[in-house]
């Protein structure tokens, strides 16, 4: 049920005196300092009265299966999604509309430059197995608290945070400093973005904001983001054909197998003596061989991971590719074949290395840390194969010198490259009024002091100059976007509601609450 256009802060009074009564009573001016603020409990009460239409529109927007996949098959799904959010927003008093290409949404309130922006996705990534789920991905149910369902986490619960702030700052009647601009993007989850295309051709990229669609405090930097295909193309290995592994270029792959055509006793035997002389350093895969009618097959174990932390995994493809390297004599792989060189390439120069040393890419920020670079996919037949691999480089390392030296080590294996997807690197000075005023306003929230982070991942912040990741997950909770039963609790809807508006009061309208937040 859609709140009144009254939606009252203190639910005795109506909306004229309760605006009155917020800049006479509850709207402090300090005269000295010429300060404005108001009391917690104003907002607590603003947030409550705007919880159940919150909860059941996301509810309803979860059960609309706005799902990003190749080929873009849920498009509709998608656009149903933002007209419900520009209808949301326009019920609530806010201006909205669908930008030219019906794939991103924008809500308004207040007009003018130096525009302050919240930008959020309305898809999704596909559910999985829907039988693992304990309830139905897009049923959007309430059940023990929370909002079960995909995207309830990423990204629909703070798209919905977001929207109702913004409805409680224009209800609050609190005169802006500047314009609140919420841009509701769909295509965030395959790293395309050309959704947000549209709102550069308008014109309406922020001046500075945050993307809701991360973690708390305040995440200021992030490493580049760089995915990349490498096609070796060629004469067939007489011996390796078929060479295969991975799910997705950001997780490091758990099993890979190679079939391997030969007469089967041979080709088992000389396995049989790599693997036991194979030094994968102190966690390697392990292996498993069966033997068929026309050769043997290997399957390698390893240990799923992030792509952003591939130490953290163990590697089944790059750990296979050392072993079938190490004996390509023994085997007769040839190494001039497609399926040859690429073993090389990968044993040579991705192996039992995670920080692109080898290919030029070692790089080291202080915060960032250190250069990362997975190989995640691998996939191909008897034609050749092609490697996808998930680069992530600190500052200092732009796209452009990565691609240059990713081309230079390729030259001698007769690879090709091509550019996937690439994101610069983001980093925000953690000491401009932004981030320190994010990060107060979460701290009088939580009393939590953690500092602001800098991260191997990605976020929309890289989308827009200026920007930051805040919220909504909250620091010790389970990570379950992306994962089966993915949920958001309702209470930390509640608390994310209440940090975007003390964060909008105080940004696009001078407001802070009181106490002021701590430094």
């Amino acid at each position: 049920m859609a709140p009144s256009s009254c939606a009252p802060w203190r639910p005795a009074m109506n909306c004229r005196s309760w605006s009155r009564s917020l800049l006479g009573a509850a709207l402090l001016l300090a005269a000295a300092a010429s300060a404005q603020a108001f009391d917690r409990a104003e907002l607590d009460t603003a947030v409550a009265a705007r919880m159940d239409a919150a909860v059941a529109d996301l509810q309803a927007w979860v059960r609309i299966p706005s799902i990003t996949a190749a080929g873009d098959p849920h498009r509709a799904d998608k656009t149903a999604l933002l007209n419900a959010v520009v209808a949301r927003a326009q019920a609530l008093g806010l201006a909205a509309r669908l930008l030219p290409g019906q794939q991103v949404a924008v809500v308004e309130l207040g007009q003018g430059p130096n525009a302050l922006g919240i930008l959020v996705h309305a898809d999704v990534v596909p559910a999985g197995d829907a039988a693992r789920w304990t309830h139905p991905p897009f049923g959007g149910e309430l059940v023990d608290g929370a909002v079960w369902g995909r995207g309830s986490l990423d990204d629909k619960g703070p798209l919905v945070a977001s929207l109702y702030a913004m409805a409680a700052l224009k209800d609050s009647d609190l005169p802006l400093t500047r314009p609140v601009r919420l841009i509701v993007g769909s295509s965030e989850e395959n790293m395309d973005w050309r959704d947000l295309d549209a709102v550069r051709a308008a014109g309406l990229v922020p001046a500075e904001g945050w993307t809701a669609d991360a973690g708390f405090p305040v995440i200021y930097a992030e490493k580049s983001y760089l995915d990349v295909a490498v096609r070796f193309d060629g004469a067939a290995d007489p011996v390796l054909r078929q060479f295969s592994g991975g799910t997705a270029p950001n997780a490091v792959p758990e099993a890979a197998t190679a079939s391997l055509a030969g007469e089967p006793a041979k080709l088992a035997a000389a396995l049989k003596a790599a693997i036991g002389a194979y030094q994968g350093g102190a966690t390697p895969a392990t292996f498993a061989l069966r033997e068929t009618a026309t050769g043997v097959e290997i399957t390698a174990r390893g240990k799923a991971a992030h792509g952003a932390k591939p130490e953290a995994g163990i590697n089944a493809i790059t750990h296979l590719a050392r072993l079938l390297h190490g004996a390509r004599q023994a085997l007769g792989i040839d190494t001039a074949s497609a399926q040859g060189r690429a073993v090389a390439f990968i044993a040579e120069h991705l192996g039992l290395e995670t920080d692109g040393g080898t290919l030029g890419l070692r790089h080291s920020v202080a915060n960032l840390g250190a250069s990362t670079v997975n190989l995640g996919l691998l996939s191909g037949t008897d034609q050749g194969l092609r490697a996808q691999l998930n680069i992530r480089v600190p500052t200092g390392l732009d796209l452009a010198t990565q691609r240059a030296r990713l081309t230079q080590a390729l030259a001698p294996y007769q690879a090709r490259l091509e550019v996937i997807e690439g994101k610069e690197a983001l980093w925000v000075d953690p000491q401009t009024p932004l981030v320190l005023a994010l990060l107060g306003i979460y701290r009088q929230f939580t009393g939590d002091r953690t500092a602001p982070m800098a991260i191997g991942g990605t976020t929309y912040a890289k989308a827009f100059p200026g920007f930051v990741a805040f919220g909504m997950g909250f620091p010790g909770g389970p990570m379950l976007a992306h994962a089966e039963n993915e949920r958001l609790e309702v209470d930390d809807l509640r608390r994310g509601m209440a940090i975007y508006l003390a964060a909008l009061a105080q940004l696009a309208a001078g407001v802070t609450l009181e106490p002021p937040p701590s430094p």
